[in-house]
């Protein structure tokens, strides 16, 4: 394939991923829980939103046009990724966690330490699911900003057969997306292992919330 046939794949690509995410956010009936978390934290105090890369579709979209920060992977699919994230009004920083991520995150640290804010998977972007990994735990001591644990569900969707078990939401599906008690670790209180194990169990909570609300709401 030459570069004007791959320059064109990658924009109708990306051209078709935002036209689909914003047209089925936009028909979701989506109910925000824990918003009034972040009420009492300064503006200029960096959040680290974390949500698993399976669970993306709807924060996503939910956090979009605040000019906030998001890494995006040195692959044809991060770049896909990026040009989505920049249509939805993010700022997106190009790495991975094994090709230029001393650089991505030097980046991303230099940025929160100004007041901006980002949103990280932490199991991303190739795995092991649901395995917290280190980075965005150093990000938050180095910044001194609050970890904001991010759970969501869909009443319909698919859940595709990918490593990250990645969630479709149906158009007018019913949907909630949890903001979980914001996190702020002290360097030295535990290991990075705790803290790791620690917002893995806080965004499983904001999950299981999700799921519940639904579930409950069902039942009625």
């Amino acid at each position: 394939m030459n570069k004007f046939l791959a320059k064109l794949k990658t924009t109708l690509i990306s051209n078709l991923a935002y036209f689909l995410l914003t047209i089925i956010n936009k028909s979701l009936r989506l109910e925000v829980v824990g918003a009034d978390h972040l009420e009492l934290i300064s503006e200029q105090t960096p959040l680290l939103f974390a949500a698993w890369h399976g669970k993306t579709w709807i924060p996503v979209y939910y956090l979009r046009d605040r000019n906030y920060l998001a890494l995006a992977s040195l692959s044809q699919d991060g770049e896909y990724m990026a040009r989505l994230l920049t249509k939805l009004g993010w700022q997106v920083i190009r790495g991975s966690s094994s090709r230029g991520a001393s650089r991505s995150l030097l980046k991303l640290y230099r940025q929160l330490k100004e007041g901006n804010s980002t949103a990280i998977t932490p199991d991303g972007p190739t795995g092991p699911i649901y395995n917290v990994k280190p980075g965005i735990i150093y990000l938050q001591q180095r910044s001194g900003g609050y970890l904001v644990p991010l759970g969501s569900a869909a009443e319909q969707k698919k859940n595709f057969a990918s490593w990250d078990k990645y969630m479709l939401p149906f158009p007018f599906s019913k949907a909630v997306l949890v903001i979980g008690k914001p996190i702020k670790f002290q360097e030295g209180s535990l290991t990075m292992e705790e803290k790791a194990k620690i917002l893995a169990e806080a965004i499983n909570a904001a999950e299981r919330k999700a799921e519940n609300i639904l579930a409950q709401e069902k039942e009625v």
